[in-house]
């Protein structure tokens, strides 16, 4: 590098830290093989080059306090329900896939960790690139600054490096043994067991969903009917939304007559719509300022939702909600297949579509009503990070573990109550990525030429390590869940790849699996995986010190 371009990177950090998270990014959508590192990896590499090339770039710990802090509280948020919704009875038995992740990751470490004799540093860095992932990366940077004053520059140098390393190694492992060696080994078809259980998810073919529609018509054979016995002729599942009289909107109810020549808007299935021309009169063409869409609403899941979406619409109270929708179910950031038989959990978010009535009667029952207009509660998530950040002092645990309790919990308090505490999947994903790239980024430009060495010295050991460290839970895993689970092929798939924390495997078991199914398991095993991972950075650190 130019020393000019060295001179303005390490004089102006803040240009060397959106340098690294812009190539980063875009480095990370670059598919090796089937495999994309994803963006936090690529950036950790382009901030780990910069700083070799520069010299290393000062950034002040305080950026990546502040960074890591709104990751883990957004970490903890957005897996809030789904992490004490695994605690019920019927997800309890995933909780097992932790346990085996926890235990045979913490056991094969302190055997690589005496053997290669890794430092602290590189320990974290294996640990966190090649099952715990980037939020065990945060936890072990901020448990690798109790180390002596001699020990924390070096030890800090070789995380990002292991990380890297271990990480492409790893992601390798796990993507080729939930593709291809799983399937092989259990002597299964995943795209076949995969419909298999979509069917199963339905118990019996369910027609396409129905078009609910709104359309304005004029009053003529409906003259002196009332509202009430017009929607009665019309059918149960069809309603009047507006009525205009002499060109001007009326307040109305089911003893309204109807007047000749009064223009109102049906609503209903588009079946049921079309009686209304012989009921009411003709349909009004081309008043689309009279026309009514269906309503769409998102809804968040109360504590006791019902169990599965087919319960869903069948158990609206004093309703025929047969044209009620559902269109979407989303968990902890994931969209989950939409089937009958699909199951639901507290703090899901499902997306309901059809006549207003019943949309706001769903809403009601199920839970609260997500605002669609508002994506963050600043107020709510910033007292939240308030609560975390002092625990994380005061309490004696580390400012990213205090913080990620702290969106557990707020995530938790926030299910079925949508009059506060929104935070948008959409919005939490860009907030979340971005602080976490600009913690690695930070991270990899501090190394400077002090990663070399480390990388250097152990780099195949590390590379070794990765894949064992990433394979023998796996294999645990997917014998216990195959032959003492009874799992179908699909969880099997969609369990092992949750219990670790890297990402991109799971695009690929949907790919060979060809629907959504597998994400019935992995969302049920990520969201506490996922948490209790992040301590196994402080816990690498911890065995590191010990054994060496």
């Amino acid at each position: 590098m130019w020393p000019w371009e060295s001179d303005v990177l390490r004089g102006t950090p803040e240009v060397a830290l959106f340098l690294c998270l812009a190539l980063g990014f875009a480095l990370g959508r670059v598919r090796f093989w089937r495999v994309a590192l994803g963006g936090v990896t690529g950036t950790l590499v382009v901030a780990v080059a910069v700083g070799l090339l520069t010299g290393g770039v000062a950034v002040q710990s305080q950026v990546r306090t502040i960074a890591f802090a709104v990751f883990a509280f957004t970490l903890g948020y957005t897996h809030g329900p789904a992490f004490f919704g695994a605690f019920s009875r019927r997800s309890m038995r995933y909780l097992w896939f932790t346990f085996i992740e926890v235990v045979a990751v913490l056991a094969v470490a302190a055997l690589v960790v005496e053997a290669f004799g890794l430092d602290p540093g590189t320990a974290a860095g294996l640990v966190a690139g090649a099952a715990a992932g980037p939020v065990a990366l945060g936890t072990a940077a901020d448990a690798l600054r109790a180390l002596d004053a001699t020990g924390v520059v070096p030890a800090q140098a070789a995380l990002g490096p292991a990380y890297v390393l271990s990480t492409l190694f790893a992601l390798v492992t796990v993507v080729l043994m939930t593709s291809r060696v799983a399937p092989a080994v259990l002597r299964f078809d995943p795209r076949e067991e995969a419909a298999r259980l979509w069917r199963e998810l339905d118990g019996e073919e369910e027609e396409p969903p129905p078009a609910v529609l709104g359309r304005a018509h004029q009053v003529t054979t409906g003259e002196g009917r009332t509202v009430g016995q017009a929607e009665i002729a019309m059918g149960t599942r069809v309603s009047v939304e507006r009525v205009r009289r002499n060109g001007r909107p009326i307040a109305f109810g089911p003893g309204t007559p109807l007047e000749r020549d009064d223009e109102v808007v049906v609503v209903g299935l588009r079946q049921d719509v079309l009686n209304a021309s012989a009921v009411v009169g003709p349909e009004v063409p081309g008043r689309r300022d009279l026309d009514l869409d269906p309503e769409v609403a998102d809804v968040l899941l109360g504590s006791r939702p019902p169990d599965t979406v087919r319960d869903l619409r069948a158990g609206l109270p004093g309703q025929d909600v047969q044209d009620l929708h559902v269109c979407e179910v989303t968990r902890a950031g994931c969209r989950l297949p939409v089937r009958p038989g699909t199951p639901l959990a507290p703090g899901d978010v499902v997306r309901v579509t059809g006549l207003k009535r019943d949309v706001d009667r769903a809403a009601a029952w199920l839970g609260a009503r997500v605002d669609a207009g508002r994506r963050a509660d600043v107020v709510y998530l910033a007292a939240g990070l308030v609560v975390g950040l002092v625990a994380g002092v005061a309490g004696g645990i580390t400012v990213s573990v205090g913080c990620l309790l702290a969106g557990l919990v707020s995530g938790r308090l926030r299910a079925g109550r949508a009059s506060f505490g929104q935070y948008d999947a959409g919005a939490a994903r860009v907030v979340g990525d971005l602080a976490l790239g600009v913690f690695v980024a930070a991270l990899g430009l501090s190394a400077g030429p002090a990663a070399v060495e480390p990388a250097w010295r152990h780099g195949w050991q590390v590379a070794v390590a990765a894949v064992v460290l990433a394979a023998v839970p796996l294999v645990i895993s997917l014998a216990v869940a195959a032959k003492v689970m009874l799992l179908p092929p699909p969880l099997v798939l969609g369990a092992v790849t949750g219990q670790q924390g890297l990402v991109p495997p799971l695009a690929e078991v949907r790919r060979v699996s060809g629907n959504g199914t597998p994400l019935l398991a992995y969302t049920a095993v990520h969201a506490p995986a996922g948490v209790v991972l992040a301590l196994l950075g402080p816990a690498a650190v911890a065995l590191a010190r010990w054994l060496t």
